[in-house]
């Protein structure tokens, strides 16, 4: 029975469900209640009700199920009650039997001696007495499933046990196929009675939305799955999720590809209930790409006025097809669309679509340009498929509706080979490359324009190859492909050479965008102010604005302009951009100033500005378009920092219908505060990010930073510092970033991570950890050289790492700092937290503070600290930061007890020898050493040997 199973996966995408499930049912409360949960097949009932159970079974209900059984006239009676009184032990069985004759028919042999027959009536009181006496000692959860194929007895003996008062708790669920209710269906009437009994809830399941379909695939083993692939499957199954595992497990992550045979059969075979006429209806509408209008419908098909009506009804009656917006028809699922069409013969579906080709461009009619390039490429009038579906992305990208525009125009690129004399082949490329771009596709974007470019005749212009070059140029650079950018922006200078063309302008303001990304300020300042020169002689206004919120980028940071100029600079060039209709432009200018600000370290003041760039964004159809994007990750990105984690998850909520990447950047982010608050279970997710870290480096230092202190947290030390070593692997790999910043906090999180470790690790192993530390602190002095400007951010992290190496070293007894030197860094690290705002380190590197401070004794002020540090811990649910506040809890106590043996360890502890030594003086084995230097280390509070000695010397305990 499928309620006995215990889930195998978590259940996803419907938490809201099962908890109106349980609440519905009775199930929390305790009193008798039942629900009649619908839904059509695949959808999920099954894989809910089997999570109810086990909730159920958690809060102490006995739970028994019984399944009606698809066997037409040679179902047998009452099937699920006596599969469910089969499912109790012999006892009870036995029990019931001798108290309720009546239930013979239902009841096992040898349990009930079967007789000739017995009254119904009778039969039913006693079926719901034997449930309701089940229920005396502990409460019942009955569950009946697949109710559309329960026989009249069945339905009957159900009506009954729904409507039946329980003295006990007795709470039934029946599941049935909302898809098989058609009009003549038996337990449609039925099912519209039920629900109006006292104590029934009816409750209809939804198809999941996007993002747990997406869960579902992943949880299957299908976390490499490429994007385009997992889109595919997540498009095609439209929330079922019996669909979305047949698509995986046939391999189908091309949309393009046919169903497999098995689940397209499934679905066809509903045809069948159809006459002639509704088939013929239903085939035509297979082909209509969605929705279909009833006017459209019916001239397609051709049949006489009634005739077409009484088949659409047949076919919405059998629940092949739904109404929709009042005169419209569409396919209850897109699947069973799918396998129609696949189904119908190659001349038949021409045929049809040369049918909605006449009725779509017929005089008076409306067609869209969409319908029009759909049926005419299935037609085979690719010329005509050509032109229109560039119509279709001209329009869709006057709608905002870029992910459209961007079919539309690859429709056309397919097309290309009909296309009319004359096309303009690479505004085409480009048009489809910007609204790849942005609907938050950027390296599928830059792709189809690179394949395009190395396809290139070599006859081509040099202006046609420029205007293709330029824009791999821009793409690159905003995805941080600083090679890629740096190359084609110099050589596309070369193609367009020295004339003063706008063509020039545009690869002058590409080439002061790349320069000044490289901190190359003085060359970018110098072409920059030549390319505003030449934009503004030429009326080429977007690139005037482009370069010159380039050259503000620059002044802001070498002192050519101090901050409050900056902003009033960036403020007017947008505005300027706002009112010339730039909005791309207008967007830019907000990015460049919200970075200004964050990196000298106004975070009000730069979350305003990522917030205003996510509000233009959407305002204008570029949720997820580069800056508009950036907006809602920077913006979440700041709410952490500064501690406000709640409201940074809700930024990072991303609901349905996200690009794949940027859900895994804020999946990313996301990541950071269940790091913070000590949510191991999020590490699933370290296979999903893992696979994009290529693709975006926030999103690799982010999940990456996360990823340090969630291993390190749960004591798995190795895996935070391979996770370190594969971020700074890629970024060098692939961004050429060996100086890059995150390097310094990587860093100092995951010394962080070793210092803590330390102390429980043998001797032998932390010459490794000094190793690894020191290489990490001359890495972050390179980064500082390399970057004077360094803002509050990255000079806290470097204290901080300057800290928590000398931590290390401390708790190894290593090359020791002094206490003052290694107070005066950790000091030096809560200034700077501070300084910045970022409460939650600030409150990290303060009890790491305390914990210096109780071993030289200065408990009160250490408890000053570590009562600032616990509040702020509290406030954000930081679980892993209070475990540490409260591992320092026994470090003030004035008297230490140690047995005579544990101070003869402690003696040689503090002479540096190590646990062999001292089992060769003291006639000992290392293990008892061990043992001992533990519990010397439990009861001193010390996180090391080194902080041990210095606590027992205080303390008066050592000679």
């Amino acid at each position: 029975m499928a309620t006995d199973r215990t889930p195998s996966t978590p259940l996803f995408g419907r938490a809201a469900e099962l908890e109106q499930l349980l609440v519905a049912s009775g199930v929390l409360a305790g009193d008798p209640a039942a629900v009649l949960l619908g839904g059509d097949a695949g959808i999920g009932k099954t894989r809910l009700l089997r999570e109810l159970a086990e909730r159920a079974r958690a809060a102490g209900h006995r739970v028994v199920a019984g399944h009606c059984l698809d066997l037409g006239d040679s179902a047998m009676p009452y099937q699920p009650f006596a599969e469910a009184f089969a499912s109790i032990d012999d006892a009870e069985r036995d029990e019931l039997a001798a108290r309720f004759p009546a239930l013979a028919p239902l009841l096992p042999w040898p349990s009930a001696e079967q007789s000739a027959g017995v009254d119904r009536s009778e039969l039913f009181a006693s079926v719901v007495a034997g449930l309701d006496l089940l229920a005396a000692e502990q409460p019942l959860l009955l569950v009946i499933e697949d109710a559309h194929w329960a026989d009249a007895s069945t339905r009957h003996l159900i009506r009954y046990a729904l409507s039946y008062l329980f003295t006990h708790p007795v709470h039934v669920v029946v599941s049935y196929r909302a898809d098989d209710l058609h009009r003549r269906h038996p337990l449609r009437q039925a099912i519209a009675e039920w629900a109006r009994l006292p104590a029934v809830r009816r409750v209809e399941l939804s198809p999941l939305d996007d993002v747990a379909v997406a869960d579902l695939v992943r949880a299957r083993g299908a976390s490499d799955l490429a994007g385009d692939g997992l889109s595919a499957v997540v498009r095609r199954a439209a929330g079922n999720a019996f669909f979305a595992e047949e698509l995986l497990d046939a391999g189908l992550a091309d949309s393009r590809a046919m169903l497999p045979e098995t689940l397209a059969d499934l679905l066809l075979i509903r045809l069948d209930r159809l006459d002639d006429e509704a088939r013929q209806v239903v085939r035509a509408a297979s082909c209509s790409g969605g929705r279909v209008s009833d006017r459209v419908l019916s001239q397609v098909v051709g049949l006489p006025g009634p005739v077409f009506d009484e088949a659409i009804r047949s076919a919405i009656d059998h629940k092949i097809m739904t109404q929709v917006d009042g005169d419209a028809y569409a396919f209850r699922h897109a699947l069973l669309a799918e396998a129609v069409r696949d189904d119908l013969l190659p001349g038949e579906r021409r045929r049809i679509n040369h049918a909605y080709l006449d009725v779509l461009t017929a005089d008076g009619s409306h067609g869209s340009a969409a319908e029009i390039s759909m049926h005419a490429a299935a037609a085979g009038e690719l010329t005509r498929a050509f032109v229109a579906s560039v119509e279709a992305g001209e329009s869709a990208v006057r709608l905002s509706g870029y992910d459209e525009a961007a079919r539309h125009y690859e429709q056309a690129l397919d097309l290309l080979g009909s296309a009319p004399e004359g096309t303009d082949v690479i505004g085409l490329l480009v048009a489809a490359a910007d609204s790849w771009m942005t609907s938050g596709h950027l390296l599928r974007a830059l792709a189809l324009l690179n394949e395009h470019l190395e396809a290139l005749p070599a006859a081509t212009s040099a202006e046609d190859r420029a205007r293709l070059m330029i824009p791999i140029g821009t793409m690159a650079l905003i995805a941080e492909r600083d090679a890629e950018s740096a190359r084609v922006s110099q050589e596309v200078l070369e193609v367009v050479g020295p004339e003063r063309t706008v063509l020039r302008a545009r690869a002058e303001a590409l080439r002061t965008a790349v320069l000044a990304d490289a901190w190359r300020d003085d060359e970018a300042l110098e072409l920059g102010e030549h390319a505003v020169a030449m934009a503004e002689d030429l009326g080429a206004n977007d690139i005037v604005a482009e370069v010159t919120v380039t050259l503000a980028r620059v002044l802001s940071r070498t002192g050519g302009s101090d901050l409050d100029k900056s902003r009033q600079r960036y403020d007017e060039l947008i505005e300027s951009s706002r009112k010339d209709g730039n909005v791309l432009g207008e967007l830019r200018g907000l990015h460049n100033l919200a970075f200004v600000l964050l990196n000298a370290g106004d975070l009000d003041a730069a979350e305003a500005a990522f917030r205003a760039a996510m509000a233009r964004a959407q305002a204008t159809g570029r949720t997820w378009a580069p800056y508009g994007f950036d907006g809602k990750a920077f913006a979440g990105v700041i709410c952490y920092i500064r501690g406000r984690w709640d409201e940074a998850l809700a930024l990072q909520d991303v609901g349905t219908g996200a690009p794949l990447l940027a859900d895994a950047i804020l999946t990313g982010e996301a990541l950071m505060v269940a790091a913070g608050r000590g949510e191991v279970d999020a590490l699933v997710e370290e296979p999903r990010l893992r696979g994009v870290w290529e693709r975006d480096i926030a999103l690799a230092v982010h999940s990456g930073a996360a990823l340090i202190d969630l291993h390190g947290d749960s004591g798995n030390l190795d895996a935070a510092r391979a996770v370190r070593r594969d971020v700074a692997e890629i970024i060098e790999r692939v961004w050429d970033g060996h100086l890059f910043m995150a390097h310094v906090r990587l860093g100092a999180l995951v010394v962080g991570q070793m210092a803590t470790a330390a102390a429980d690790l043998a001797r032998s192993e932390h010459a490794d950890l000094l190793e690894e530390a020191a290489g990490l602190e001359a890495l972050a002095a390179e980064v500082a050289q390399a970057n004077p400007t360094m803002g509050p951010e990255g000079h806290a992290w470097r204290l901080r790492l300057t800290a928590e190496a000398a931590r290390l070293r401390w708790v190894t007894g290593i090359d020791a700092p002094s206490a003052d030197e290694l107070e005066r860094a950790w000091r030096d690290a809560v200034a700077a937290f501070a300084a910045f705002g970022q409460p939650f380190e600030e409150a990290r590197s303060a009890t790491r503070l305390a914990a210096l401070l109780l071993a030289a004794g200065r408990d009160e002020e250490a408890r000053s600290c570590l009562a600032a540090a616990r509040e702020t811990a509290r406030s954000l649910g930081a679980k892993p930061l209070l475990a540490e506040i409260a591992a320092l809890g026994g470090k003030a106590r004035s008297e230490v007890e140690l047995t005579p043996r544990e101070l003869e360890v402690l003696q040689q502890v503090s002479a540096g020898r190590s646990n062999g030594e001292i089992g060769s003086r003291l006639f000992i084995s290392t293990k008892t050493v061990s043992v001992h230097v533990s519990n010397i280390l439990a009861k001193l509070g010390a996180a090391g040997r080194t902080e041990a000695a210095a606590i027992a010397r205080r303390k008066g305990l050592l000679d």
